[in-house]
C-alpha cells in the first residue's frame, strides 16, 4: 500500500503576481523621493539658524551701542563688522540700517540687520538660492540722566 501524498498548490491570483518585485522599485523612489530631500533640508537648517542670530545679535548690540554710547565705545559699524567676523561670515553680509544721532531722553532708536539665508547650503557644492531676512531691534534711551 502506498500513501501518495498529495500537495495542494496554493493558486495565486492575478493581482498578487504583478505585485511581485515591487519593493525593487518602491525603495529607490522612497529614497530618492523623500529622504535625500529631507536629509538636504536637515544639512541647511543650521545654516538658516546661524543667520538668522548674528541678524537678531549685530541688531541688539548695535542699538544698545548707540544707546550707551560714550567717549570710548565702539561705533555701531564696527559691532556689526566683529560679529560678522565672529560668526564667521563674509565682510558685508550683514546689512545694517542704522538711524542717525541725535536722540532725546525717553525716545527709542531702532536698528535693522538684512542678511542673505541661503535656501540651501550643501558642504561641498554651496549654495543654492537665497531669501533676506531682517532683525529688528529697539532700544529706549532712559528718561532721566541720557543728557548728562
Amino acid at each position: 500500500m502506498s500513501r501518495r501524498i498529495e500537495r495542494k498548490r496554493c493558486h495565486r491570483s492575478e493581482g498578487h503576481r504583478a505585485e511581485r518585485g515591487s519593493a525593487l522599485l518602491e525603495f529607490p523612489m522612497v529614497f530618492g523621493l523623500i529622504l535625500v530631500p529631507f536629509g538636504l533640508l536637515v544639512i541647511s537648517a543650521p545654516t538658516w539658524v546661524e543667520r538668522q542670530t548674528a541678524a537678531r545679535d549685530a541688531a541688539a548690540e548695535a542699538a544698545r551701542s548707540i544707546v550707551l554710547s560714550g567717549p570710548e565705545s565702539s561705533t555701531p559699524e564696527q559691532i556689526v563688522q566683529n560679529i560678522e567676523a565672529g560668526y564667521g561670515l563674509d565682510p558685508g553680509s550683514l546689512d545694517a540700517s542704522i538711524p542717525p544721532g541725535g536722540h532725546t531722553p525717553g525716545s527709542s532708536v531702532t536698528v535693522d540687520v538684512a542678511v542673505e539665508i541661503p535656501a540651501l547650503s550643501l558642504p561641498i557644492f554651496g549654495s543654492v538660492g537665497s531669501v533676506s531676512w531682517t532683525a529688528s531691534h529697539t532700544e529706549r534711551y532712559p528718561d532721566y540722566g541720557a543728557d548728562r
